[in-house]
């Protein structure tokens, strides 16, 4: 069974690959029309030692570095996702944050993709030496730079911290690999899947299948293709910062920034298991301080980090971090106005911000009135992935939070009835969250995946308050997007 399993599985990758590599022959007889080719304007000369011109800051500009003093597992170890929350001192970093603002972390590739890349360019010899980046002489590039983002000046360290190699090639980096090709079939096709009539071939390969290659991928698809690091330098993309939310409050953790995240874990284009840049770096990072559930068995670490456990080295790790403010998504400056949270998931973490900065100033301002809190969360399983959910259990206690309305999507339902998303719930309740609505006039708030979710719940809230109402969908309709204009109705979405 196991090796029908296996082979299905190489069947699969072989498709794929056929799928990227086969010479399409509806393009054969056209002429295609192909980008021109891109005008190199970056130039490399490599040094024997470092000097002032290959030296650079650690920390990138405009980051600072926050140590992690604490990391906490928030999943079991059969959640389909595993969840992740790490405390950051920023104490010595003045950050003056809010509830609803999120961070930018600066990451890492994968070390050992990092090593696939330089192997299979050959690099390996001169990918410790430093090098100087200059423009080239004679270029016909307008505007010619260096690019800012390229940072370090190792071949190494320039794949590790400065370039997307994890993205497919966008069409002006396959125009450009395109002549780096020493078989002819190969530079067809790759001169295809940039062409303007392979525009939708493209998109199908590179973007809207699950199963994307990455750079790498791709050059291992054509193992003619011999690109140059410049070639590199100017087709790939800036290693993007990834944006997270803060689920902690100023008012309750002085100093301290929590955050959480699912680790990603996705199946690869060429086989076998592909973990998120950010989160699996963060994962690995932390490892030695993770409290909490036992890991799952599909969790990553690497080998370095897994030799330091061994030898019981006790590391704080630091990350590079910068604020981000998100005026758009704050608690009403009026703390008698009621709100509504929906978030399912992770989307939880600025409304945990949220009920801790409430909580503070119930107990500091004992005499004040506070707007009454409903919150809407929903995860696969109750037992597996409940995320905060003895944190919430004391904001009822409290009074803090005044209503907690639950769905659980996995979970076998008591019976029809169950709500198995926050929709469900939405709908379950519609009298009652229609009159937050209309009589205390709550504001509500969205955090989550912007395609489905995000979608899914503005349905919804339509629909309820149509019926509720006894009004058209389409005055319903123009009632929350009046709400949206008015910033009733916050969203803080990701894609």
């Amino acid at each position: 069974m196991a090796g029908a399993v296996a082979d299905d599985s190489r069947t699969i990758i072989m498709q794929r690959l056929a799928e990227l590599t086969a010479l399409d022959a509806q393009f054969a007889d056209p002429p295609l029309g192909t980008p021109a080719l891109p005008a190199t304007w970056l130039d490399v000369l490599y040094l024997s030692t470092e000097n002032e011109s290959t030296k650079v800051e650690l920390v990138p500009n405009g980051y600072q570095m926050a140590p992690v003093v604490a990391a906490r597992r928030m999943t079991r170890h059969d959640s389909v996702k595993s969840a992740l929350e790490l405390t950051l001192d920023v104490s010595k970093l003045n950050w003056k944050y809010e509830p609803g603002d999120a961070f930018f972390i600066a990451g890492e590739n994968d070390r050992a993709e990092v090593q696939g890349l330089i192997d299979r360019l050959n690099l390996t010899d001169i990918a410790d030496r430093p090098f100087q980046l200059m423009l080239k002489e004679g270029t016909l590039k307008r505007k010619a730079a260096v690019p800012d983002y390229i940072r370090h000046r190792t071949i190494r360290k320039v794949f590790t911290y400065d370039l997307d190699i994890r993205s497919p090639p966008k069409k002006a980096l396959l125009r450009a690999m395109a002549e780096c090709c020493s078989e002819q079939q190969q530079t067809l096709r790759l001169l295809q899947l940039c062409s303007r009539q392979g525009s939708a071939t493209y998109m199908q390969l590179m973007h809207l299948r699950q199963l994307r290659p990455t750079f790498l991928d791709v050059l291992n698809a054509f193992p003619s293709c011999q690109p140059s690091l410049v070639c590199l330098l100017e087709g790939l993309g800036k290693l993007a910062p990834r944006p997270y939310s803060i689920s902690s409050s100023p008012l309750s953790k002085p100093g301290l920034v929590t955050f959480v995240f699912n680790k990603v874990i996705y199946d690869g284009f060429s086989g076998g298991r592909m973990h998120g840049v950010c989160t699996s770096w963060l994962d690995a990072l932390t490892v030695q301080l993770q409290t909490g559930p036992k890991k799952s068995p599909h969790d990553c670490v690497s080998s370095t980090v897994e030799q330091l456990a061994s030898l019981n080295i006790r590391l704080t790790p630091k990350i590079p971090v910068q604020l981000r403010h998100n005026q758009h998504f704050r608690l009403p400056d009026d703390s008698s106005r009621s709100v509504i949270m929906l978030g399912p998931g992770t989307g939880i973490a600025p409304f945990v911000g949220f009920l801790q900065q409430i909580e503070a100033l119930r107990t500091k301002y004992t005499n004040h009135n506070f707007g009454k809190t409903w919150l809407f969360y929903g995860c696969r399983h109750k037992e597996r992935d409940y995320l905060y959910r003895k944190e919430l259990a004391n904001f009822l206690t409290t009074g803090t939070l005044t209503t907690l309305s639950e769905s659980f999507s996995r979970d076998t339902p008591e019976d029809d009835t169950t709500p198995r998303y926050i929709q469900d719930n939405i709908r379950l309740h519609a009298a009652e969250f229609v009159r937050w609505l209309t009589d205390y006039e709550a504001l509500v708030y969205v955090c989550g995946d912007a395609k489905n979710m995000a979608v899914g719940i503005m349905r919804t809230v339509v629909e309820v308050y149509a019926d509720v109402r006894g009004v058209s969908e389409e005055e319903a309709r123009s009632r929350i997007e009046k709400m949206q204009q008015d910033k009733l109705y916050k969203q803080d979405v990701w894609t």
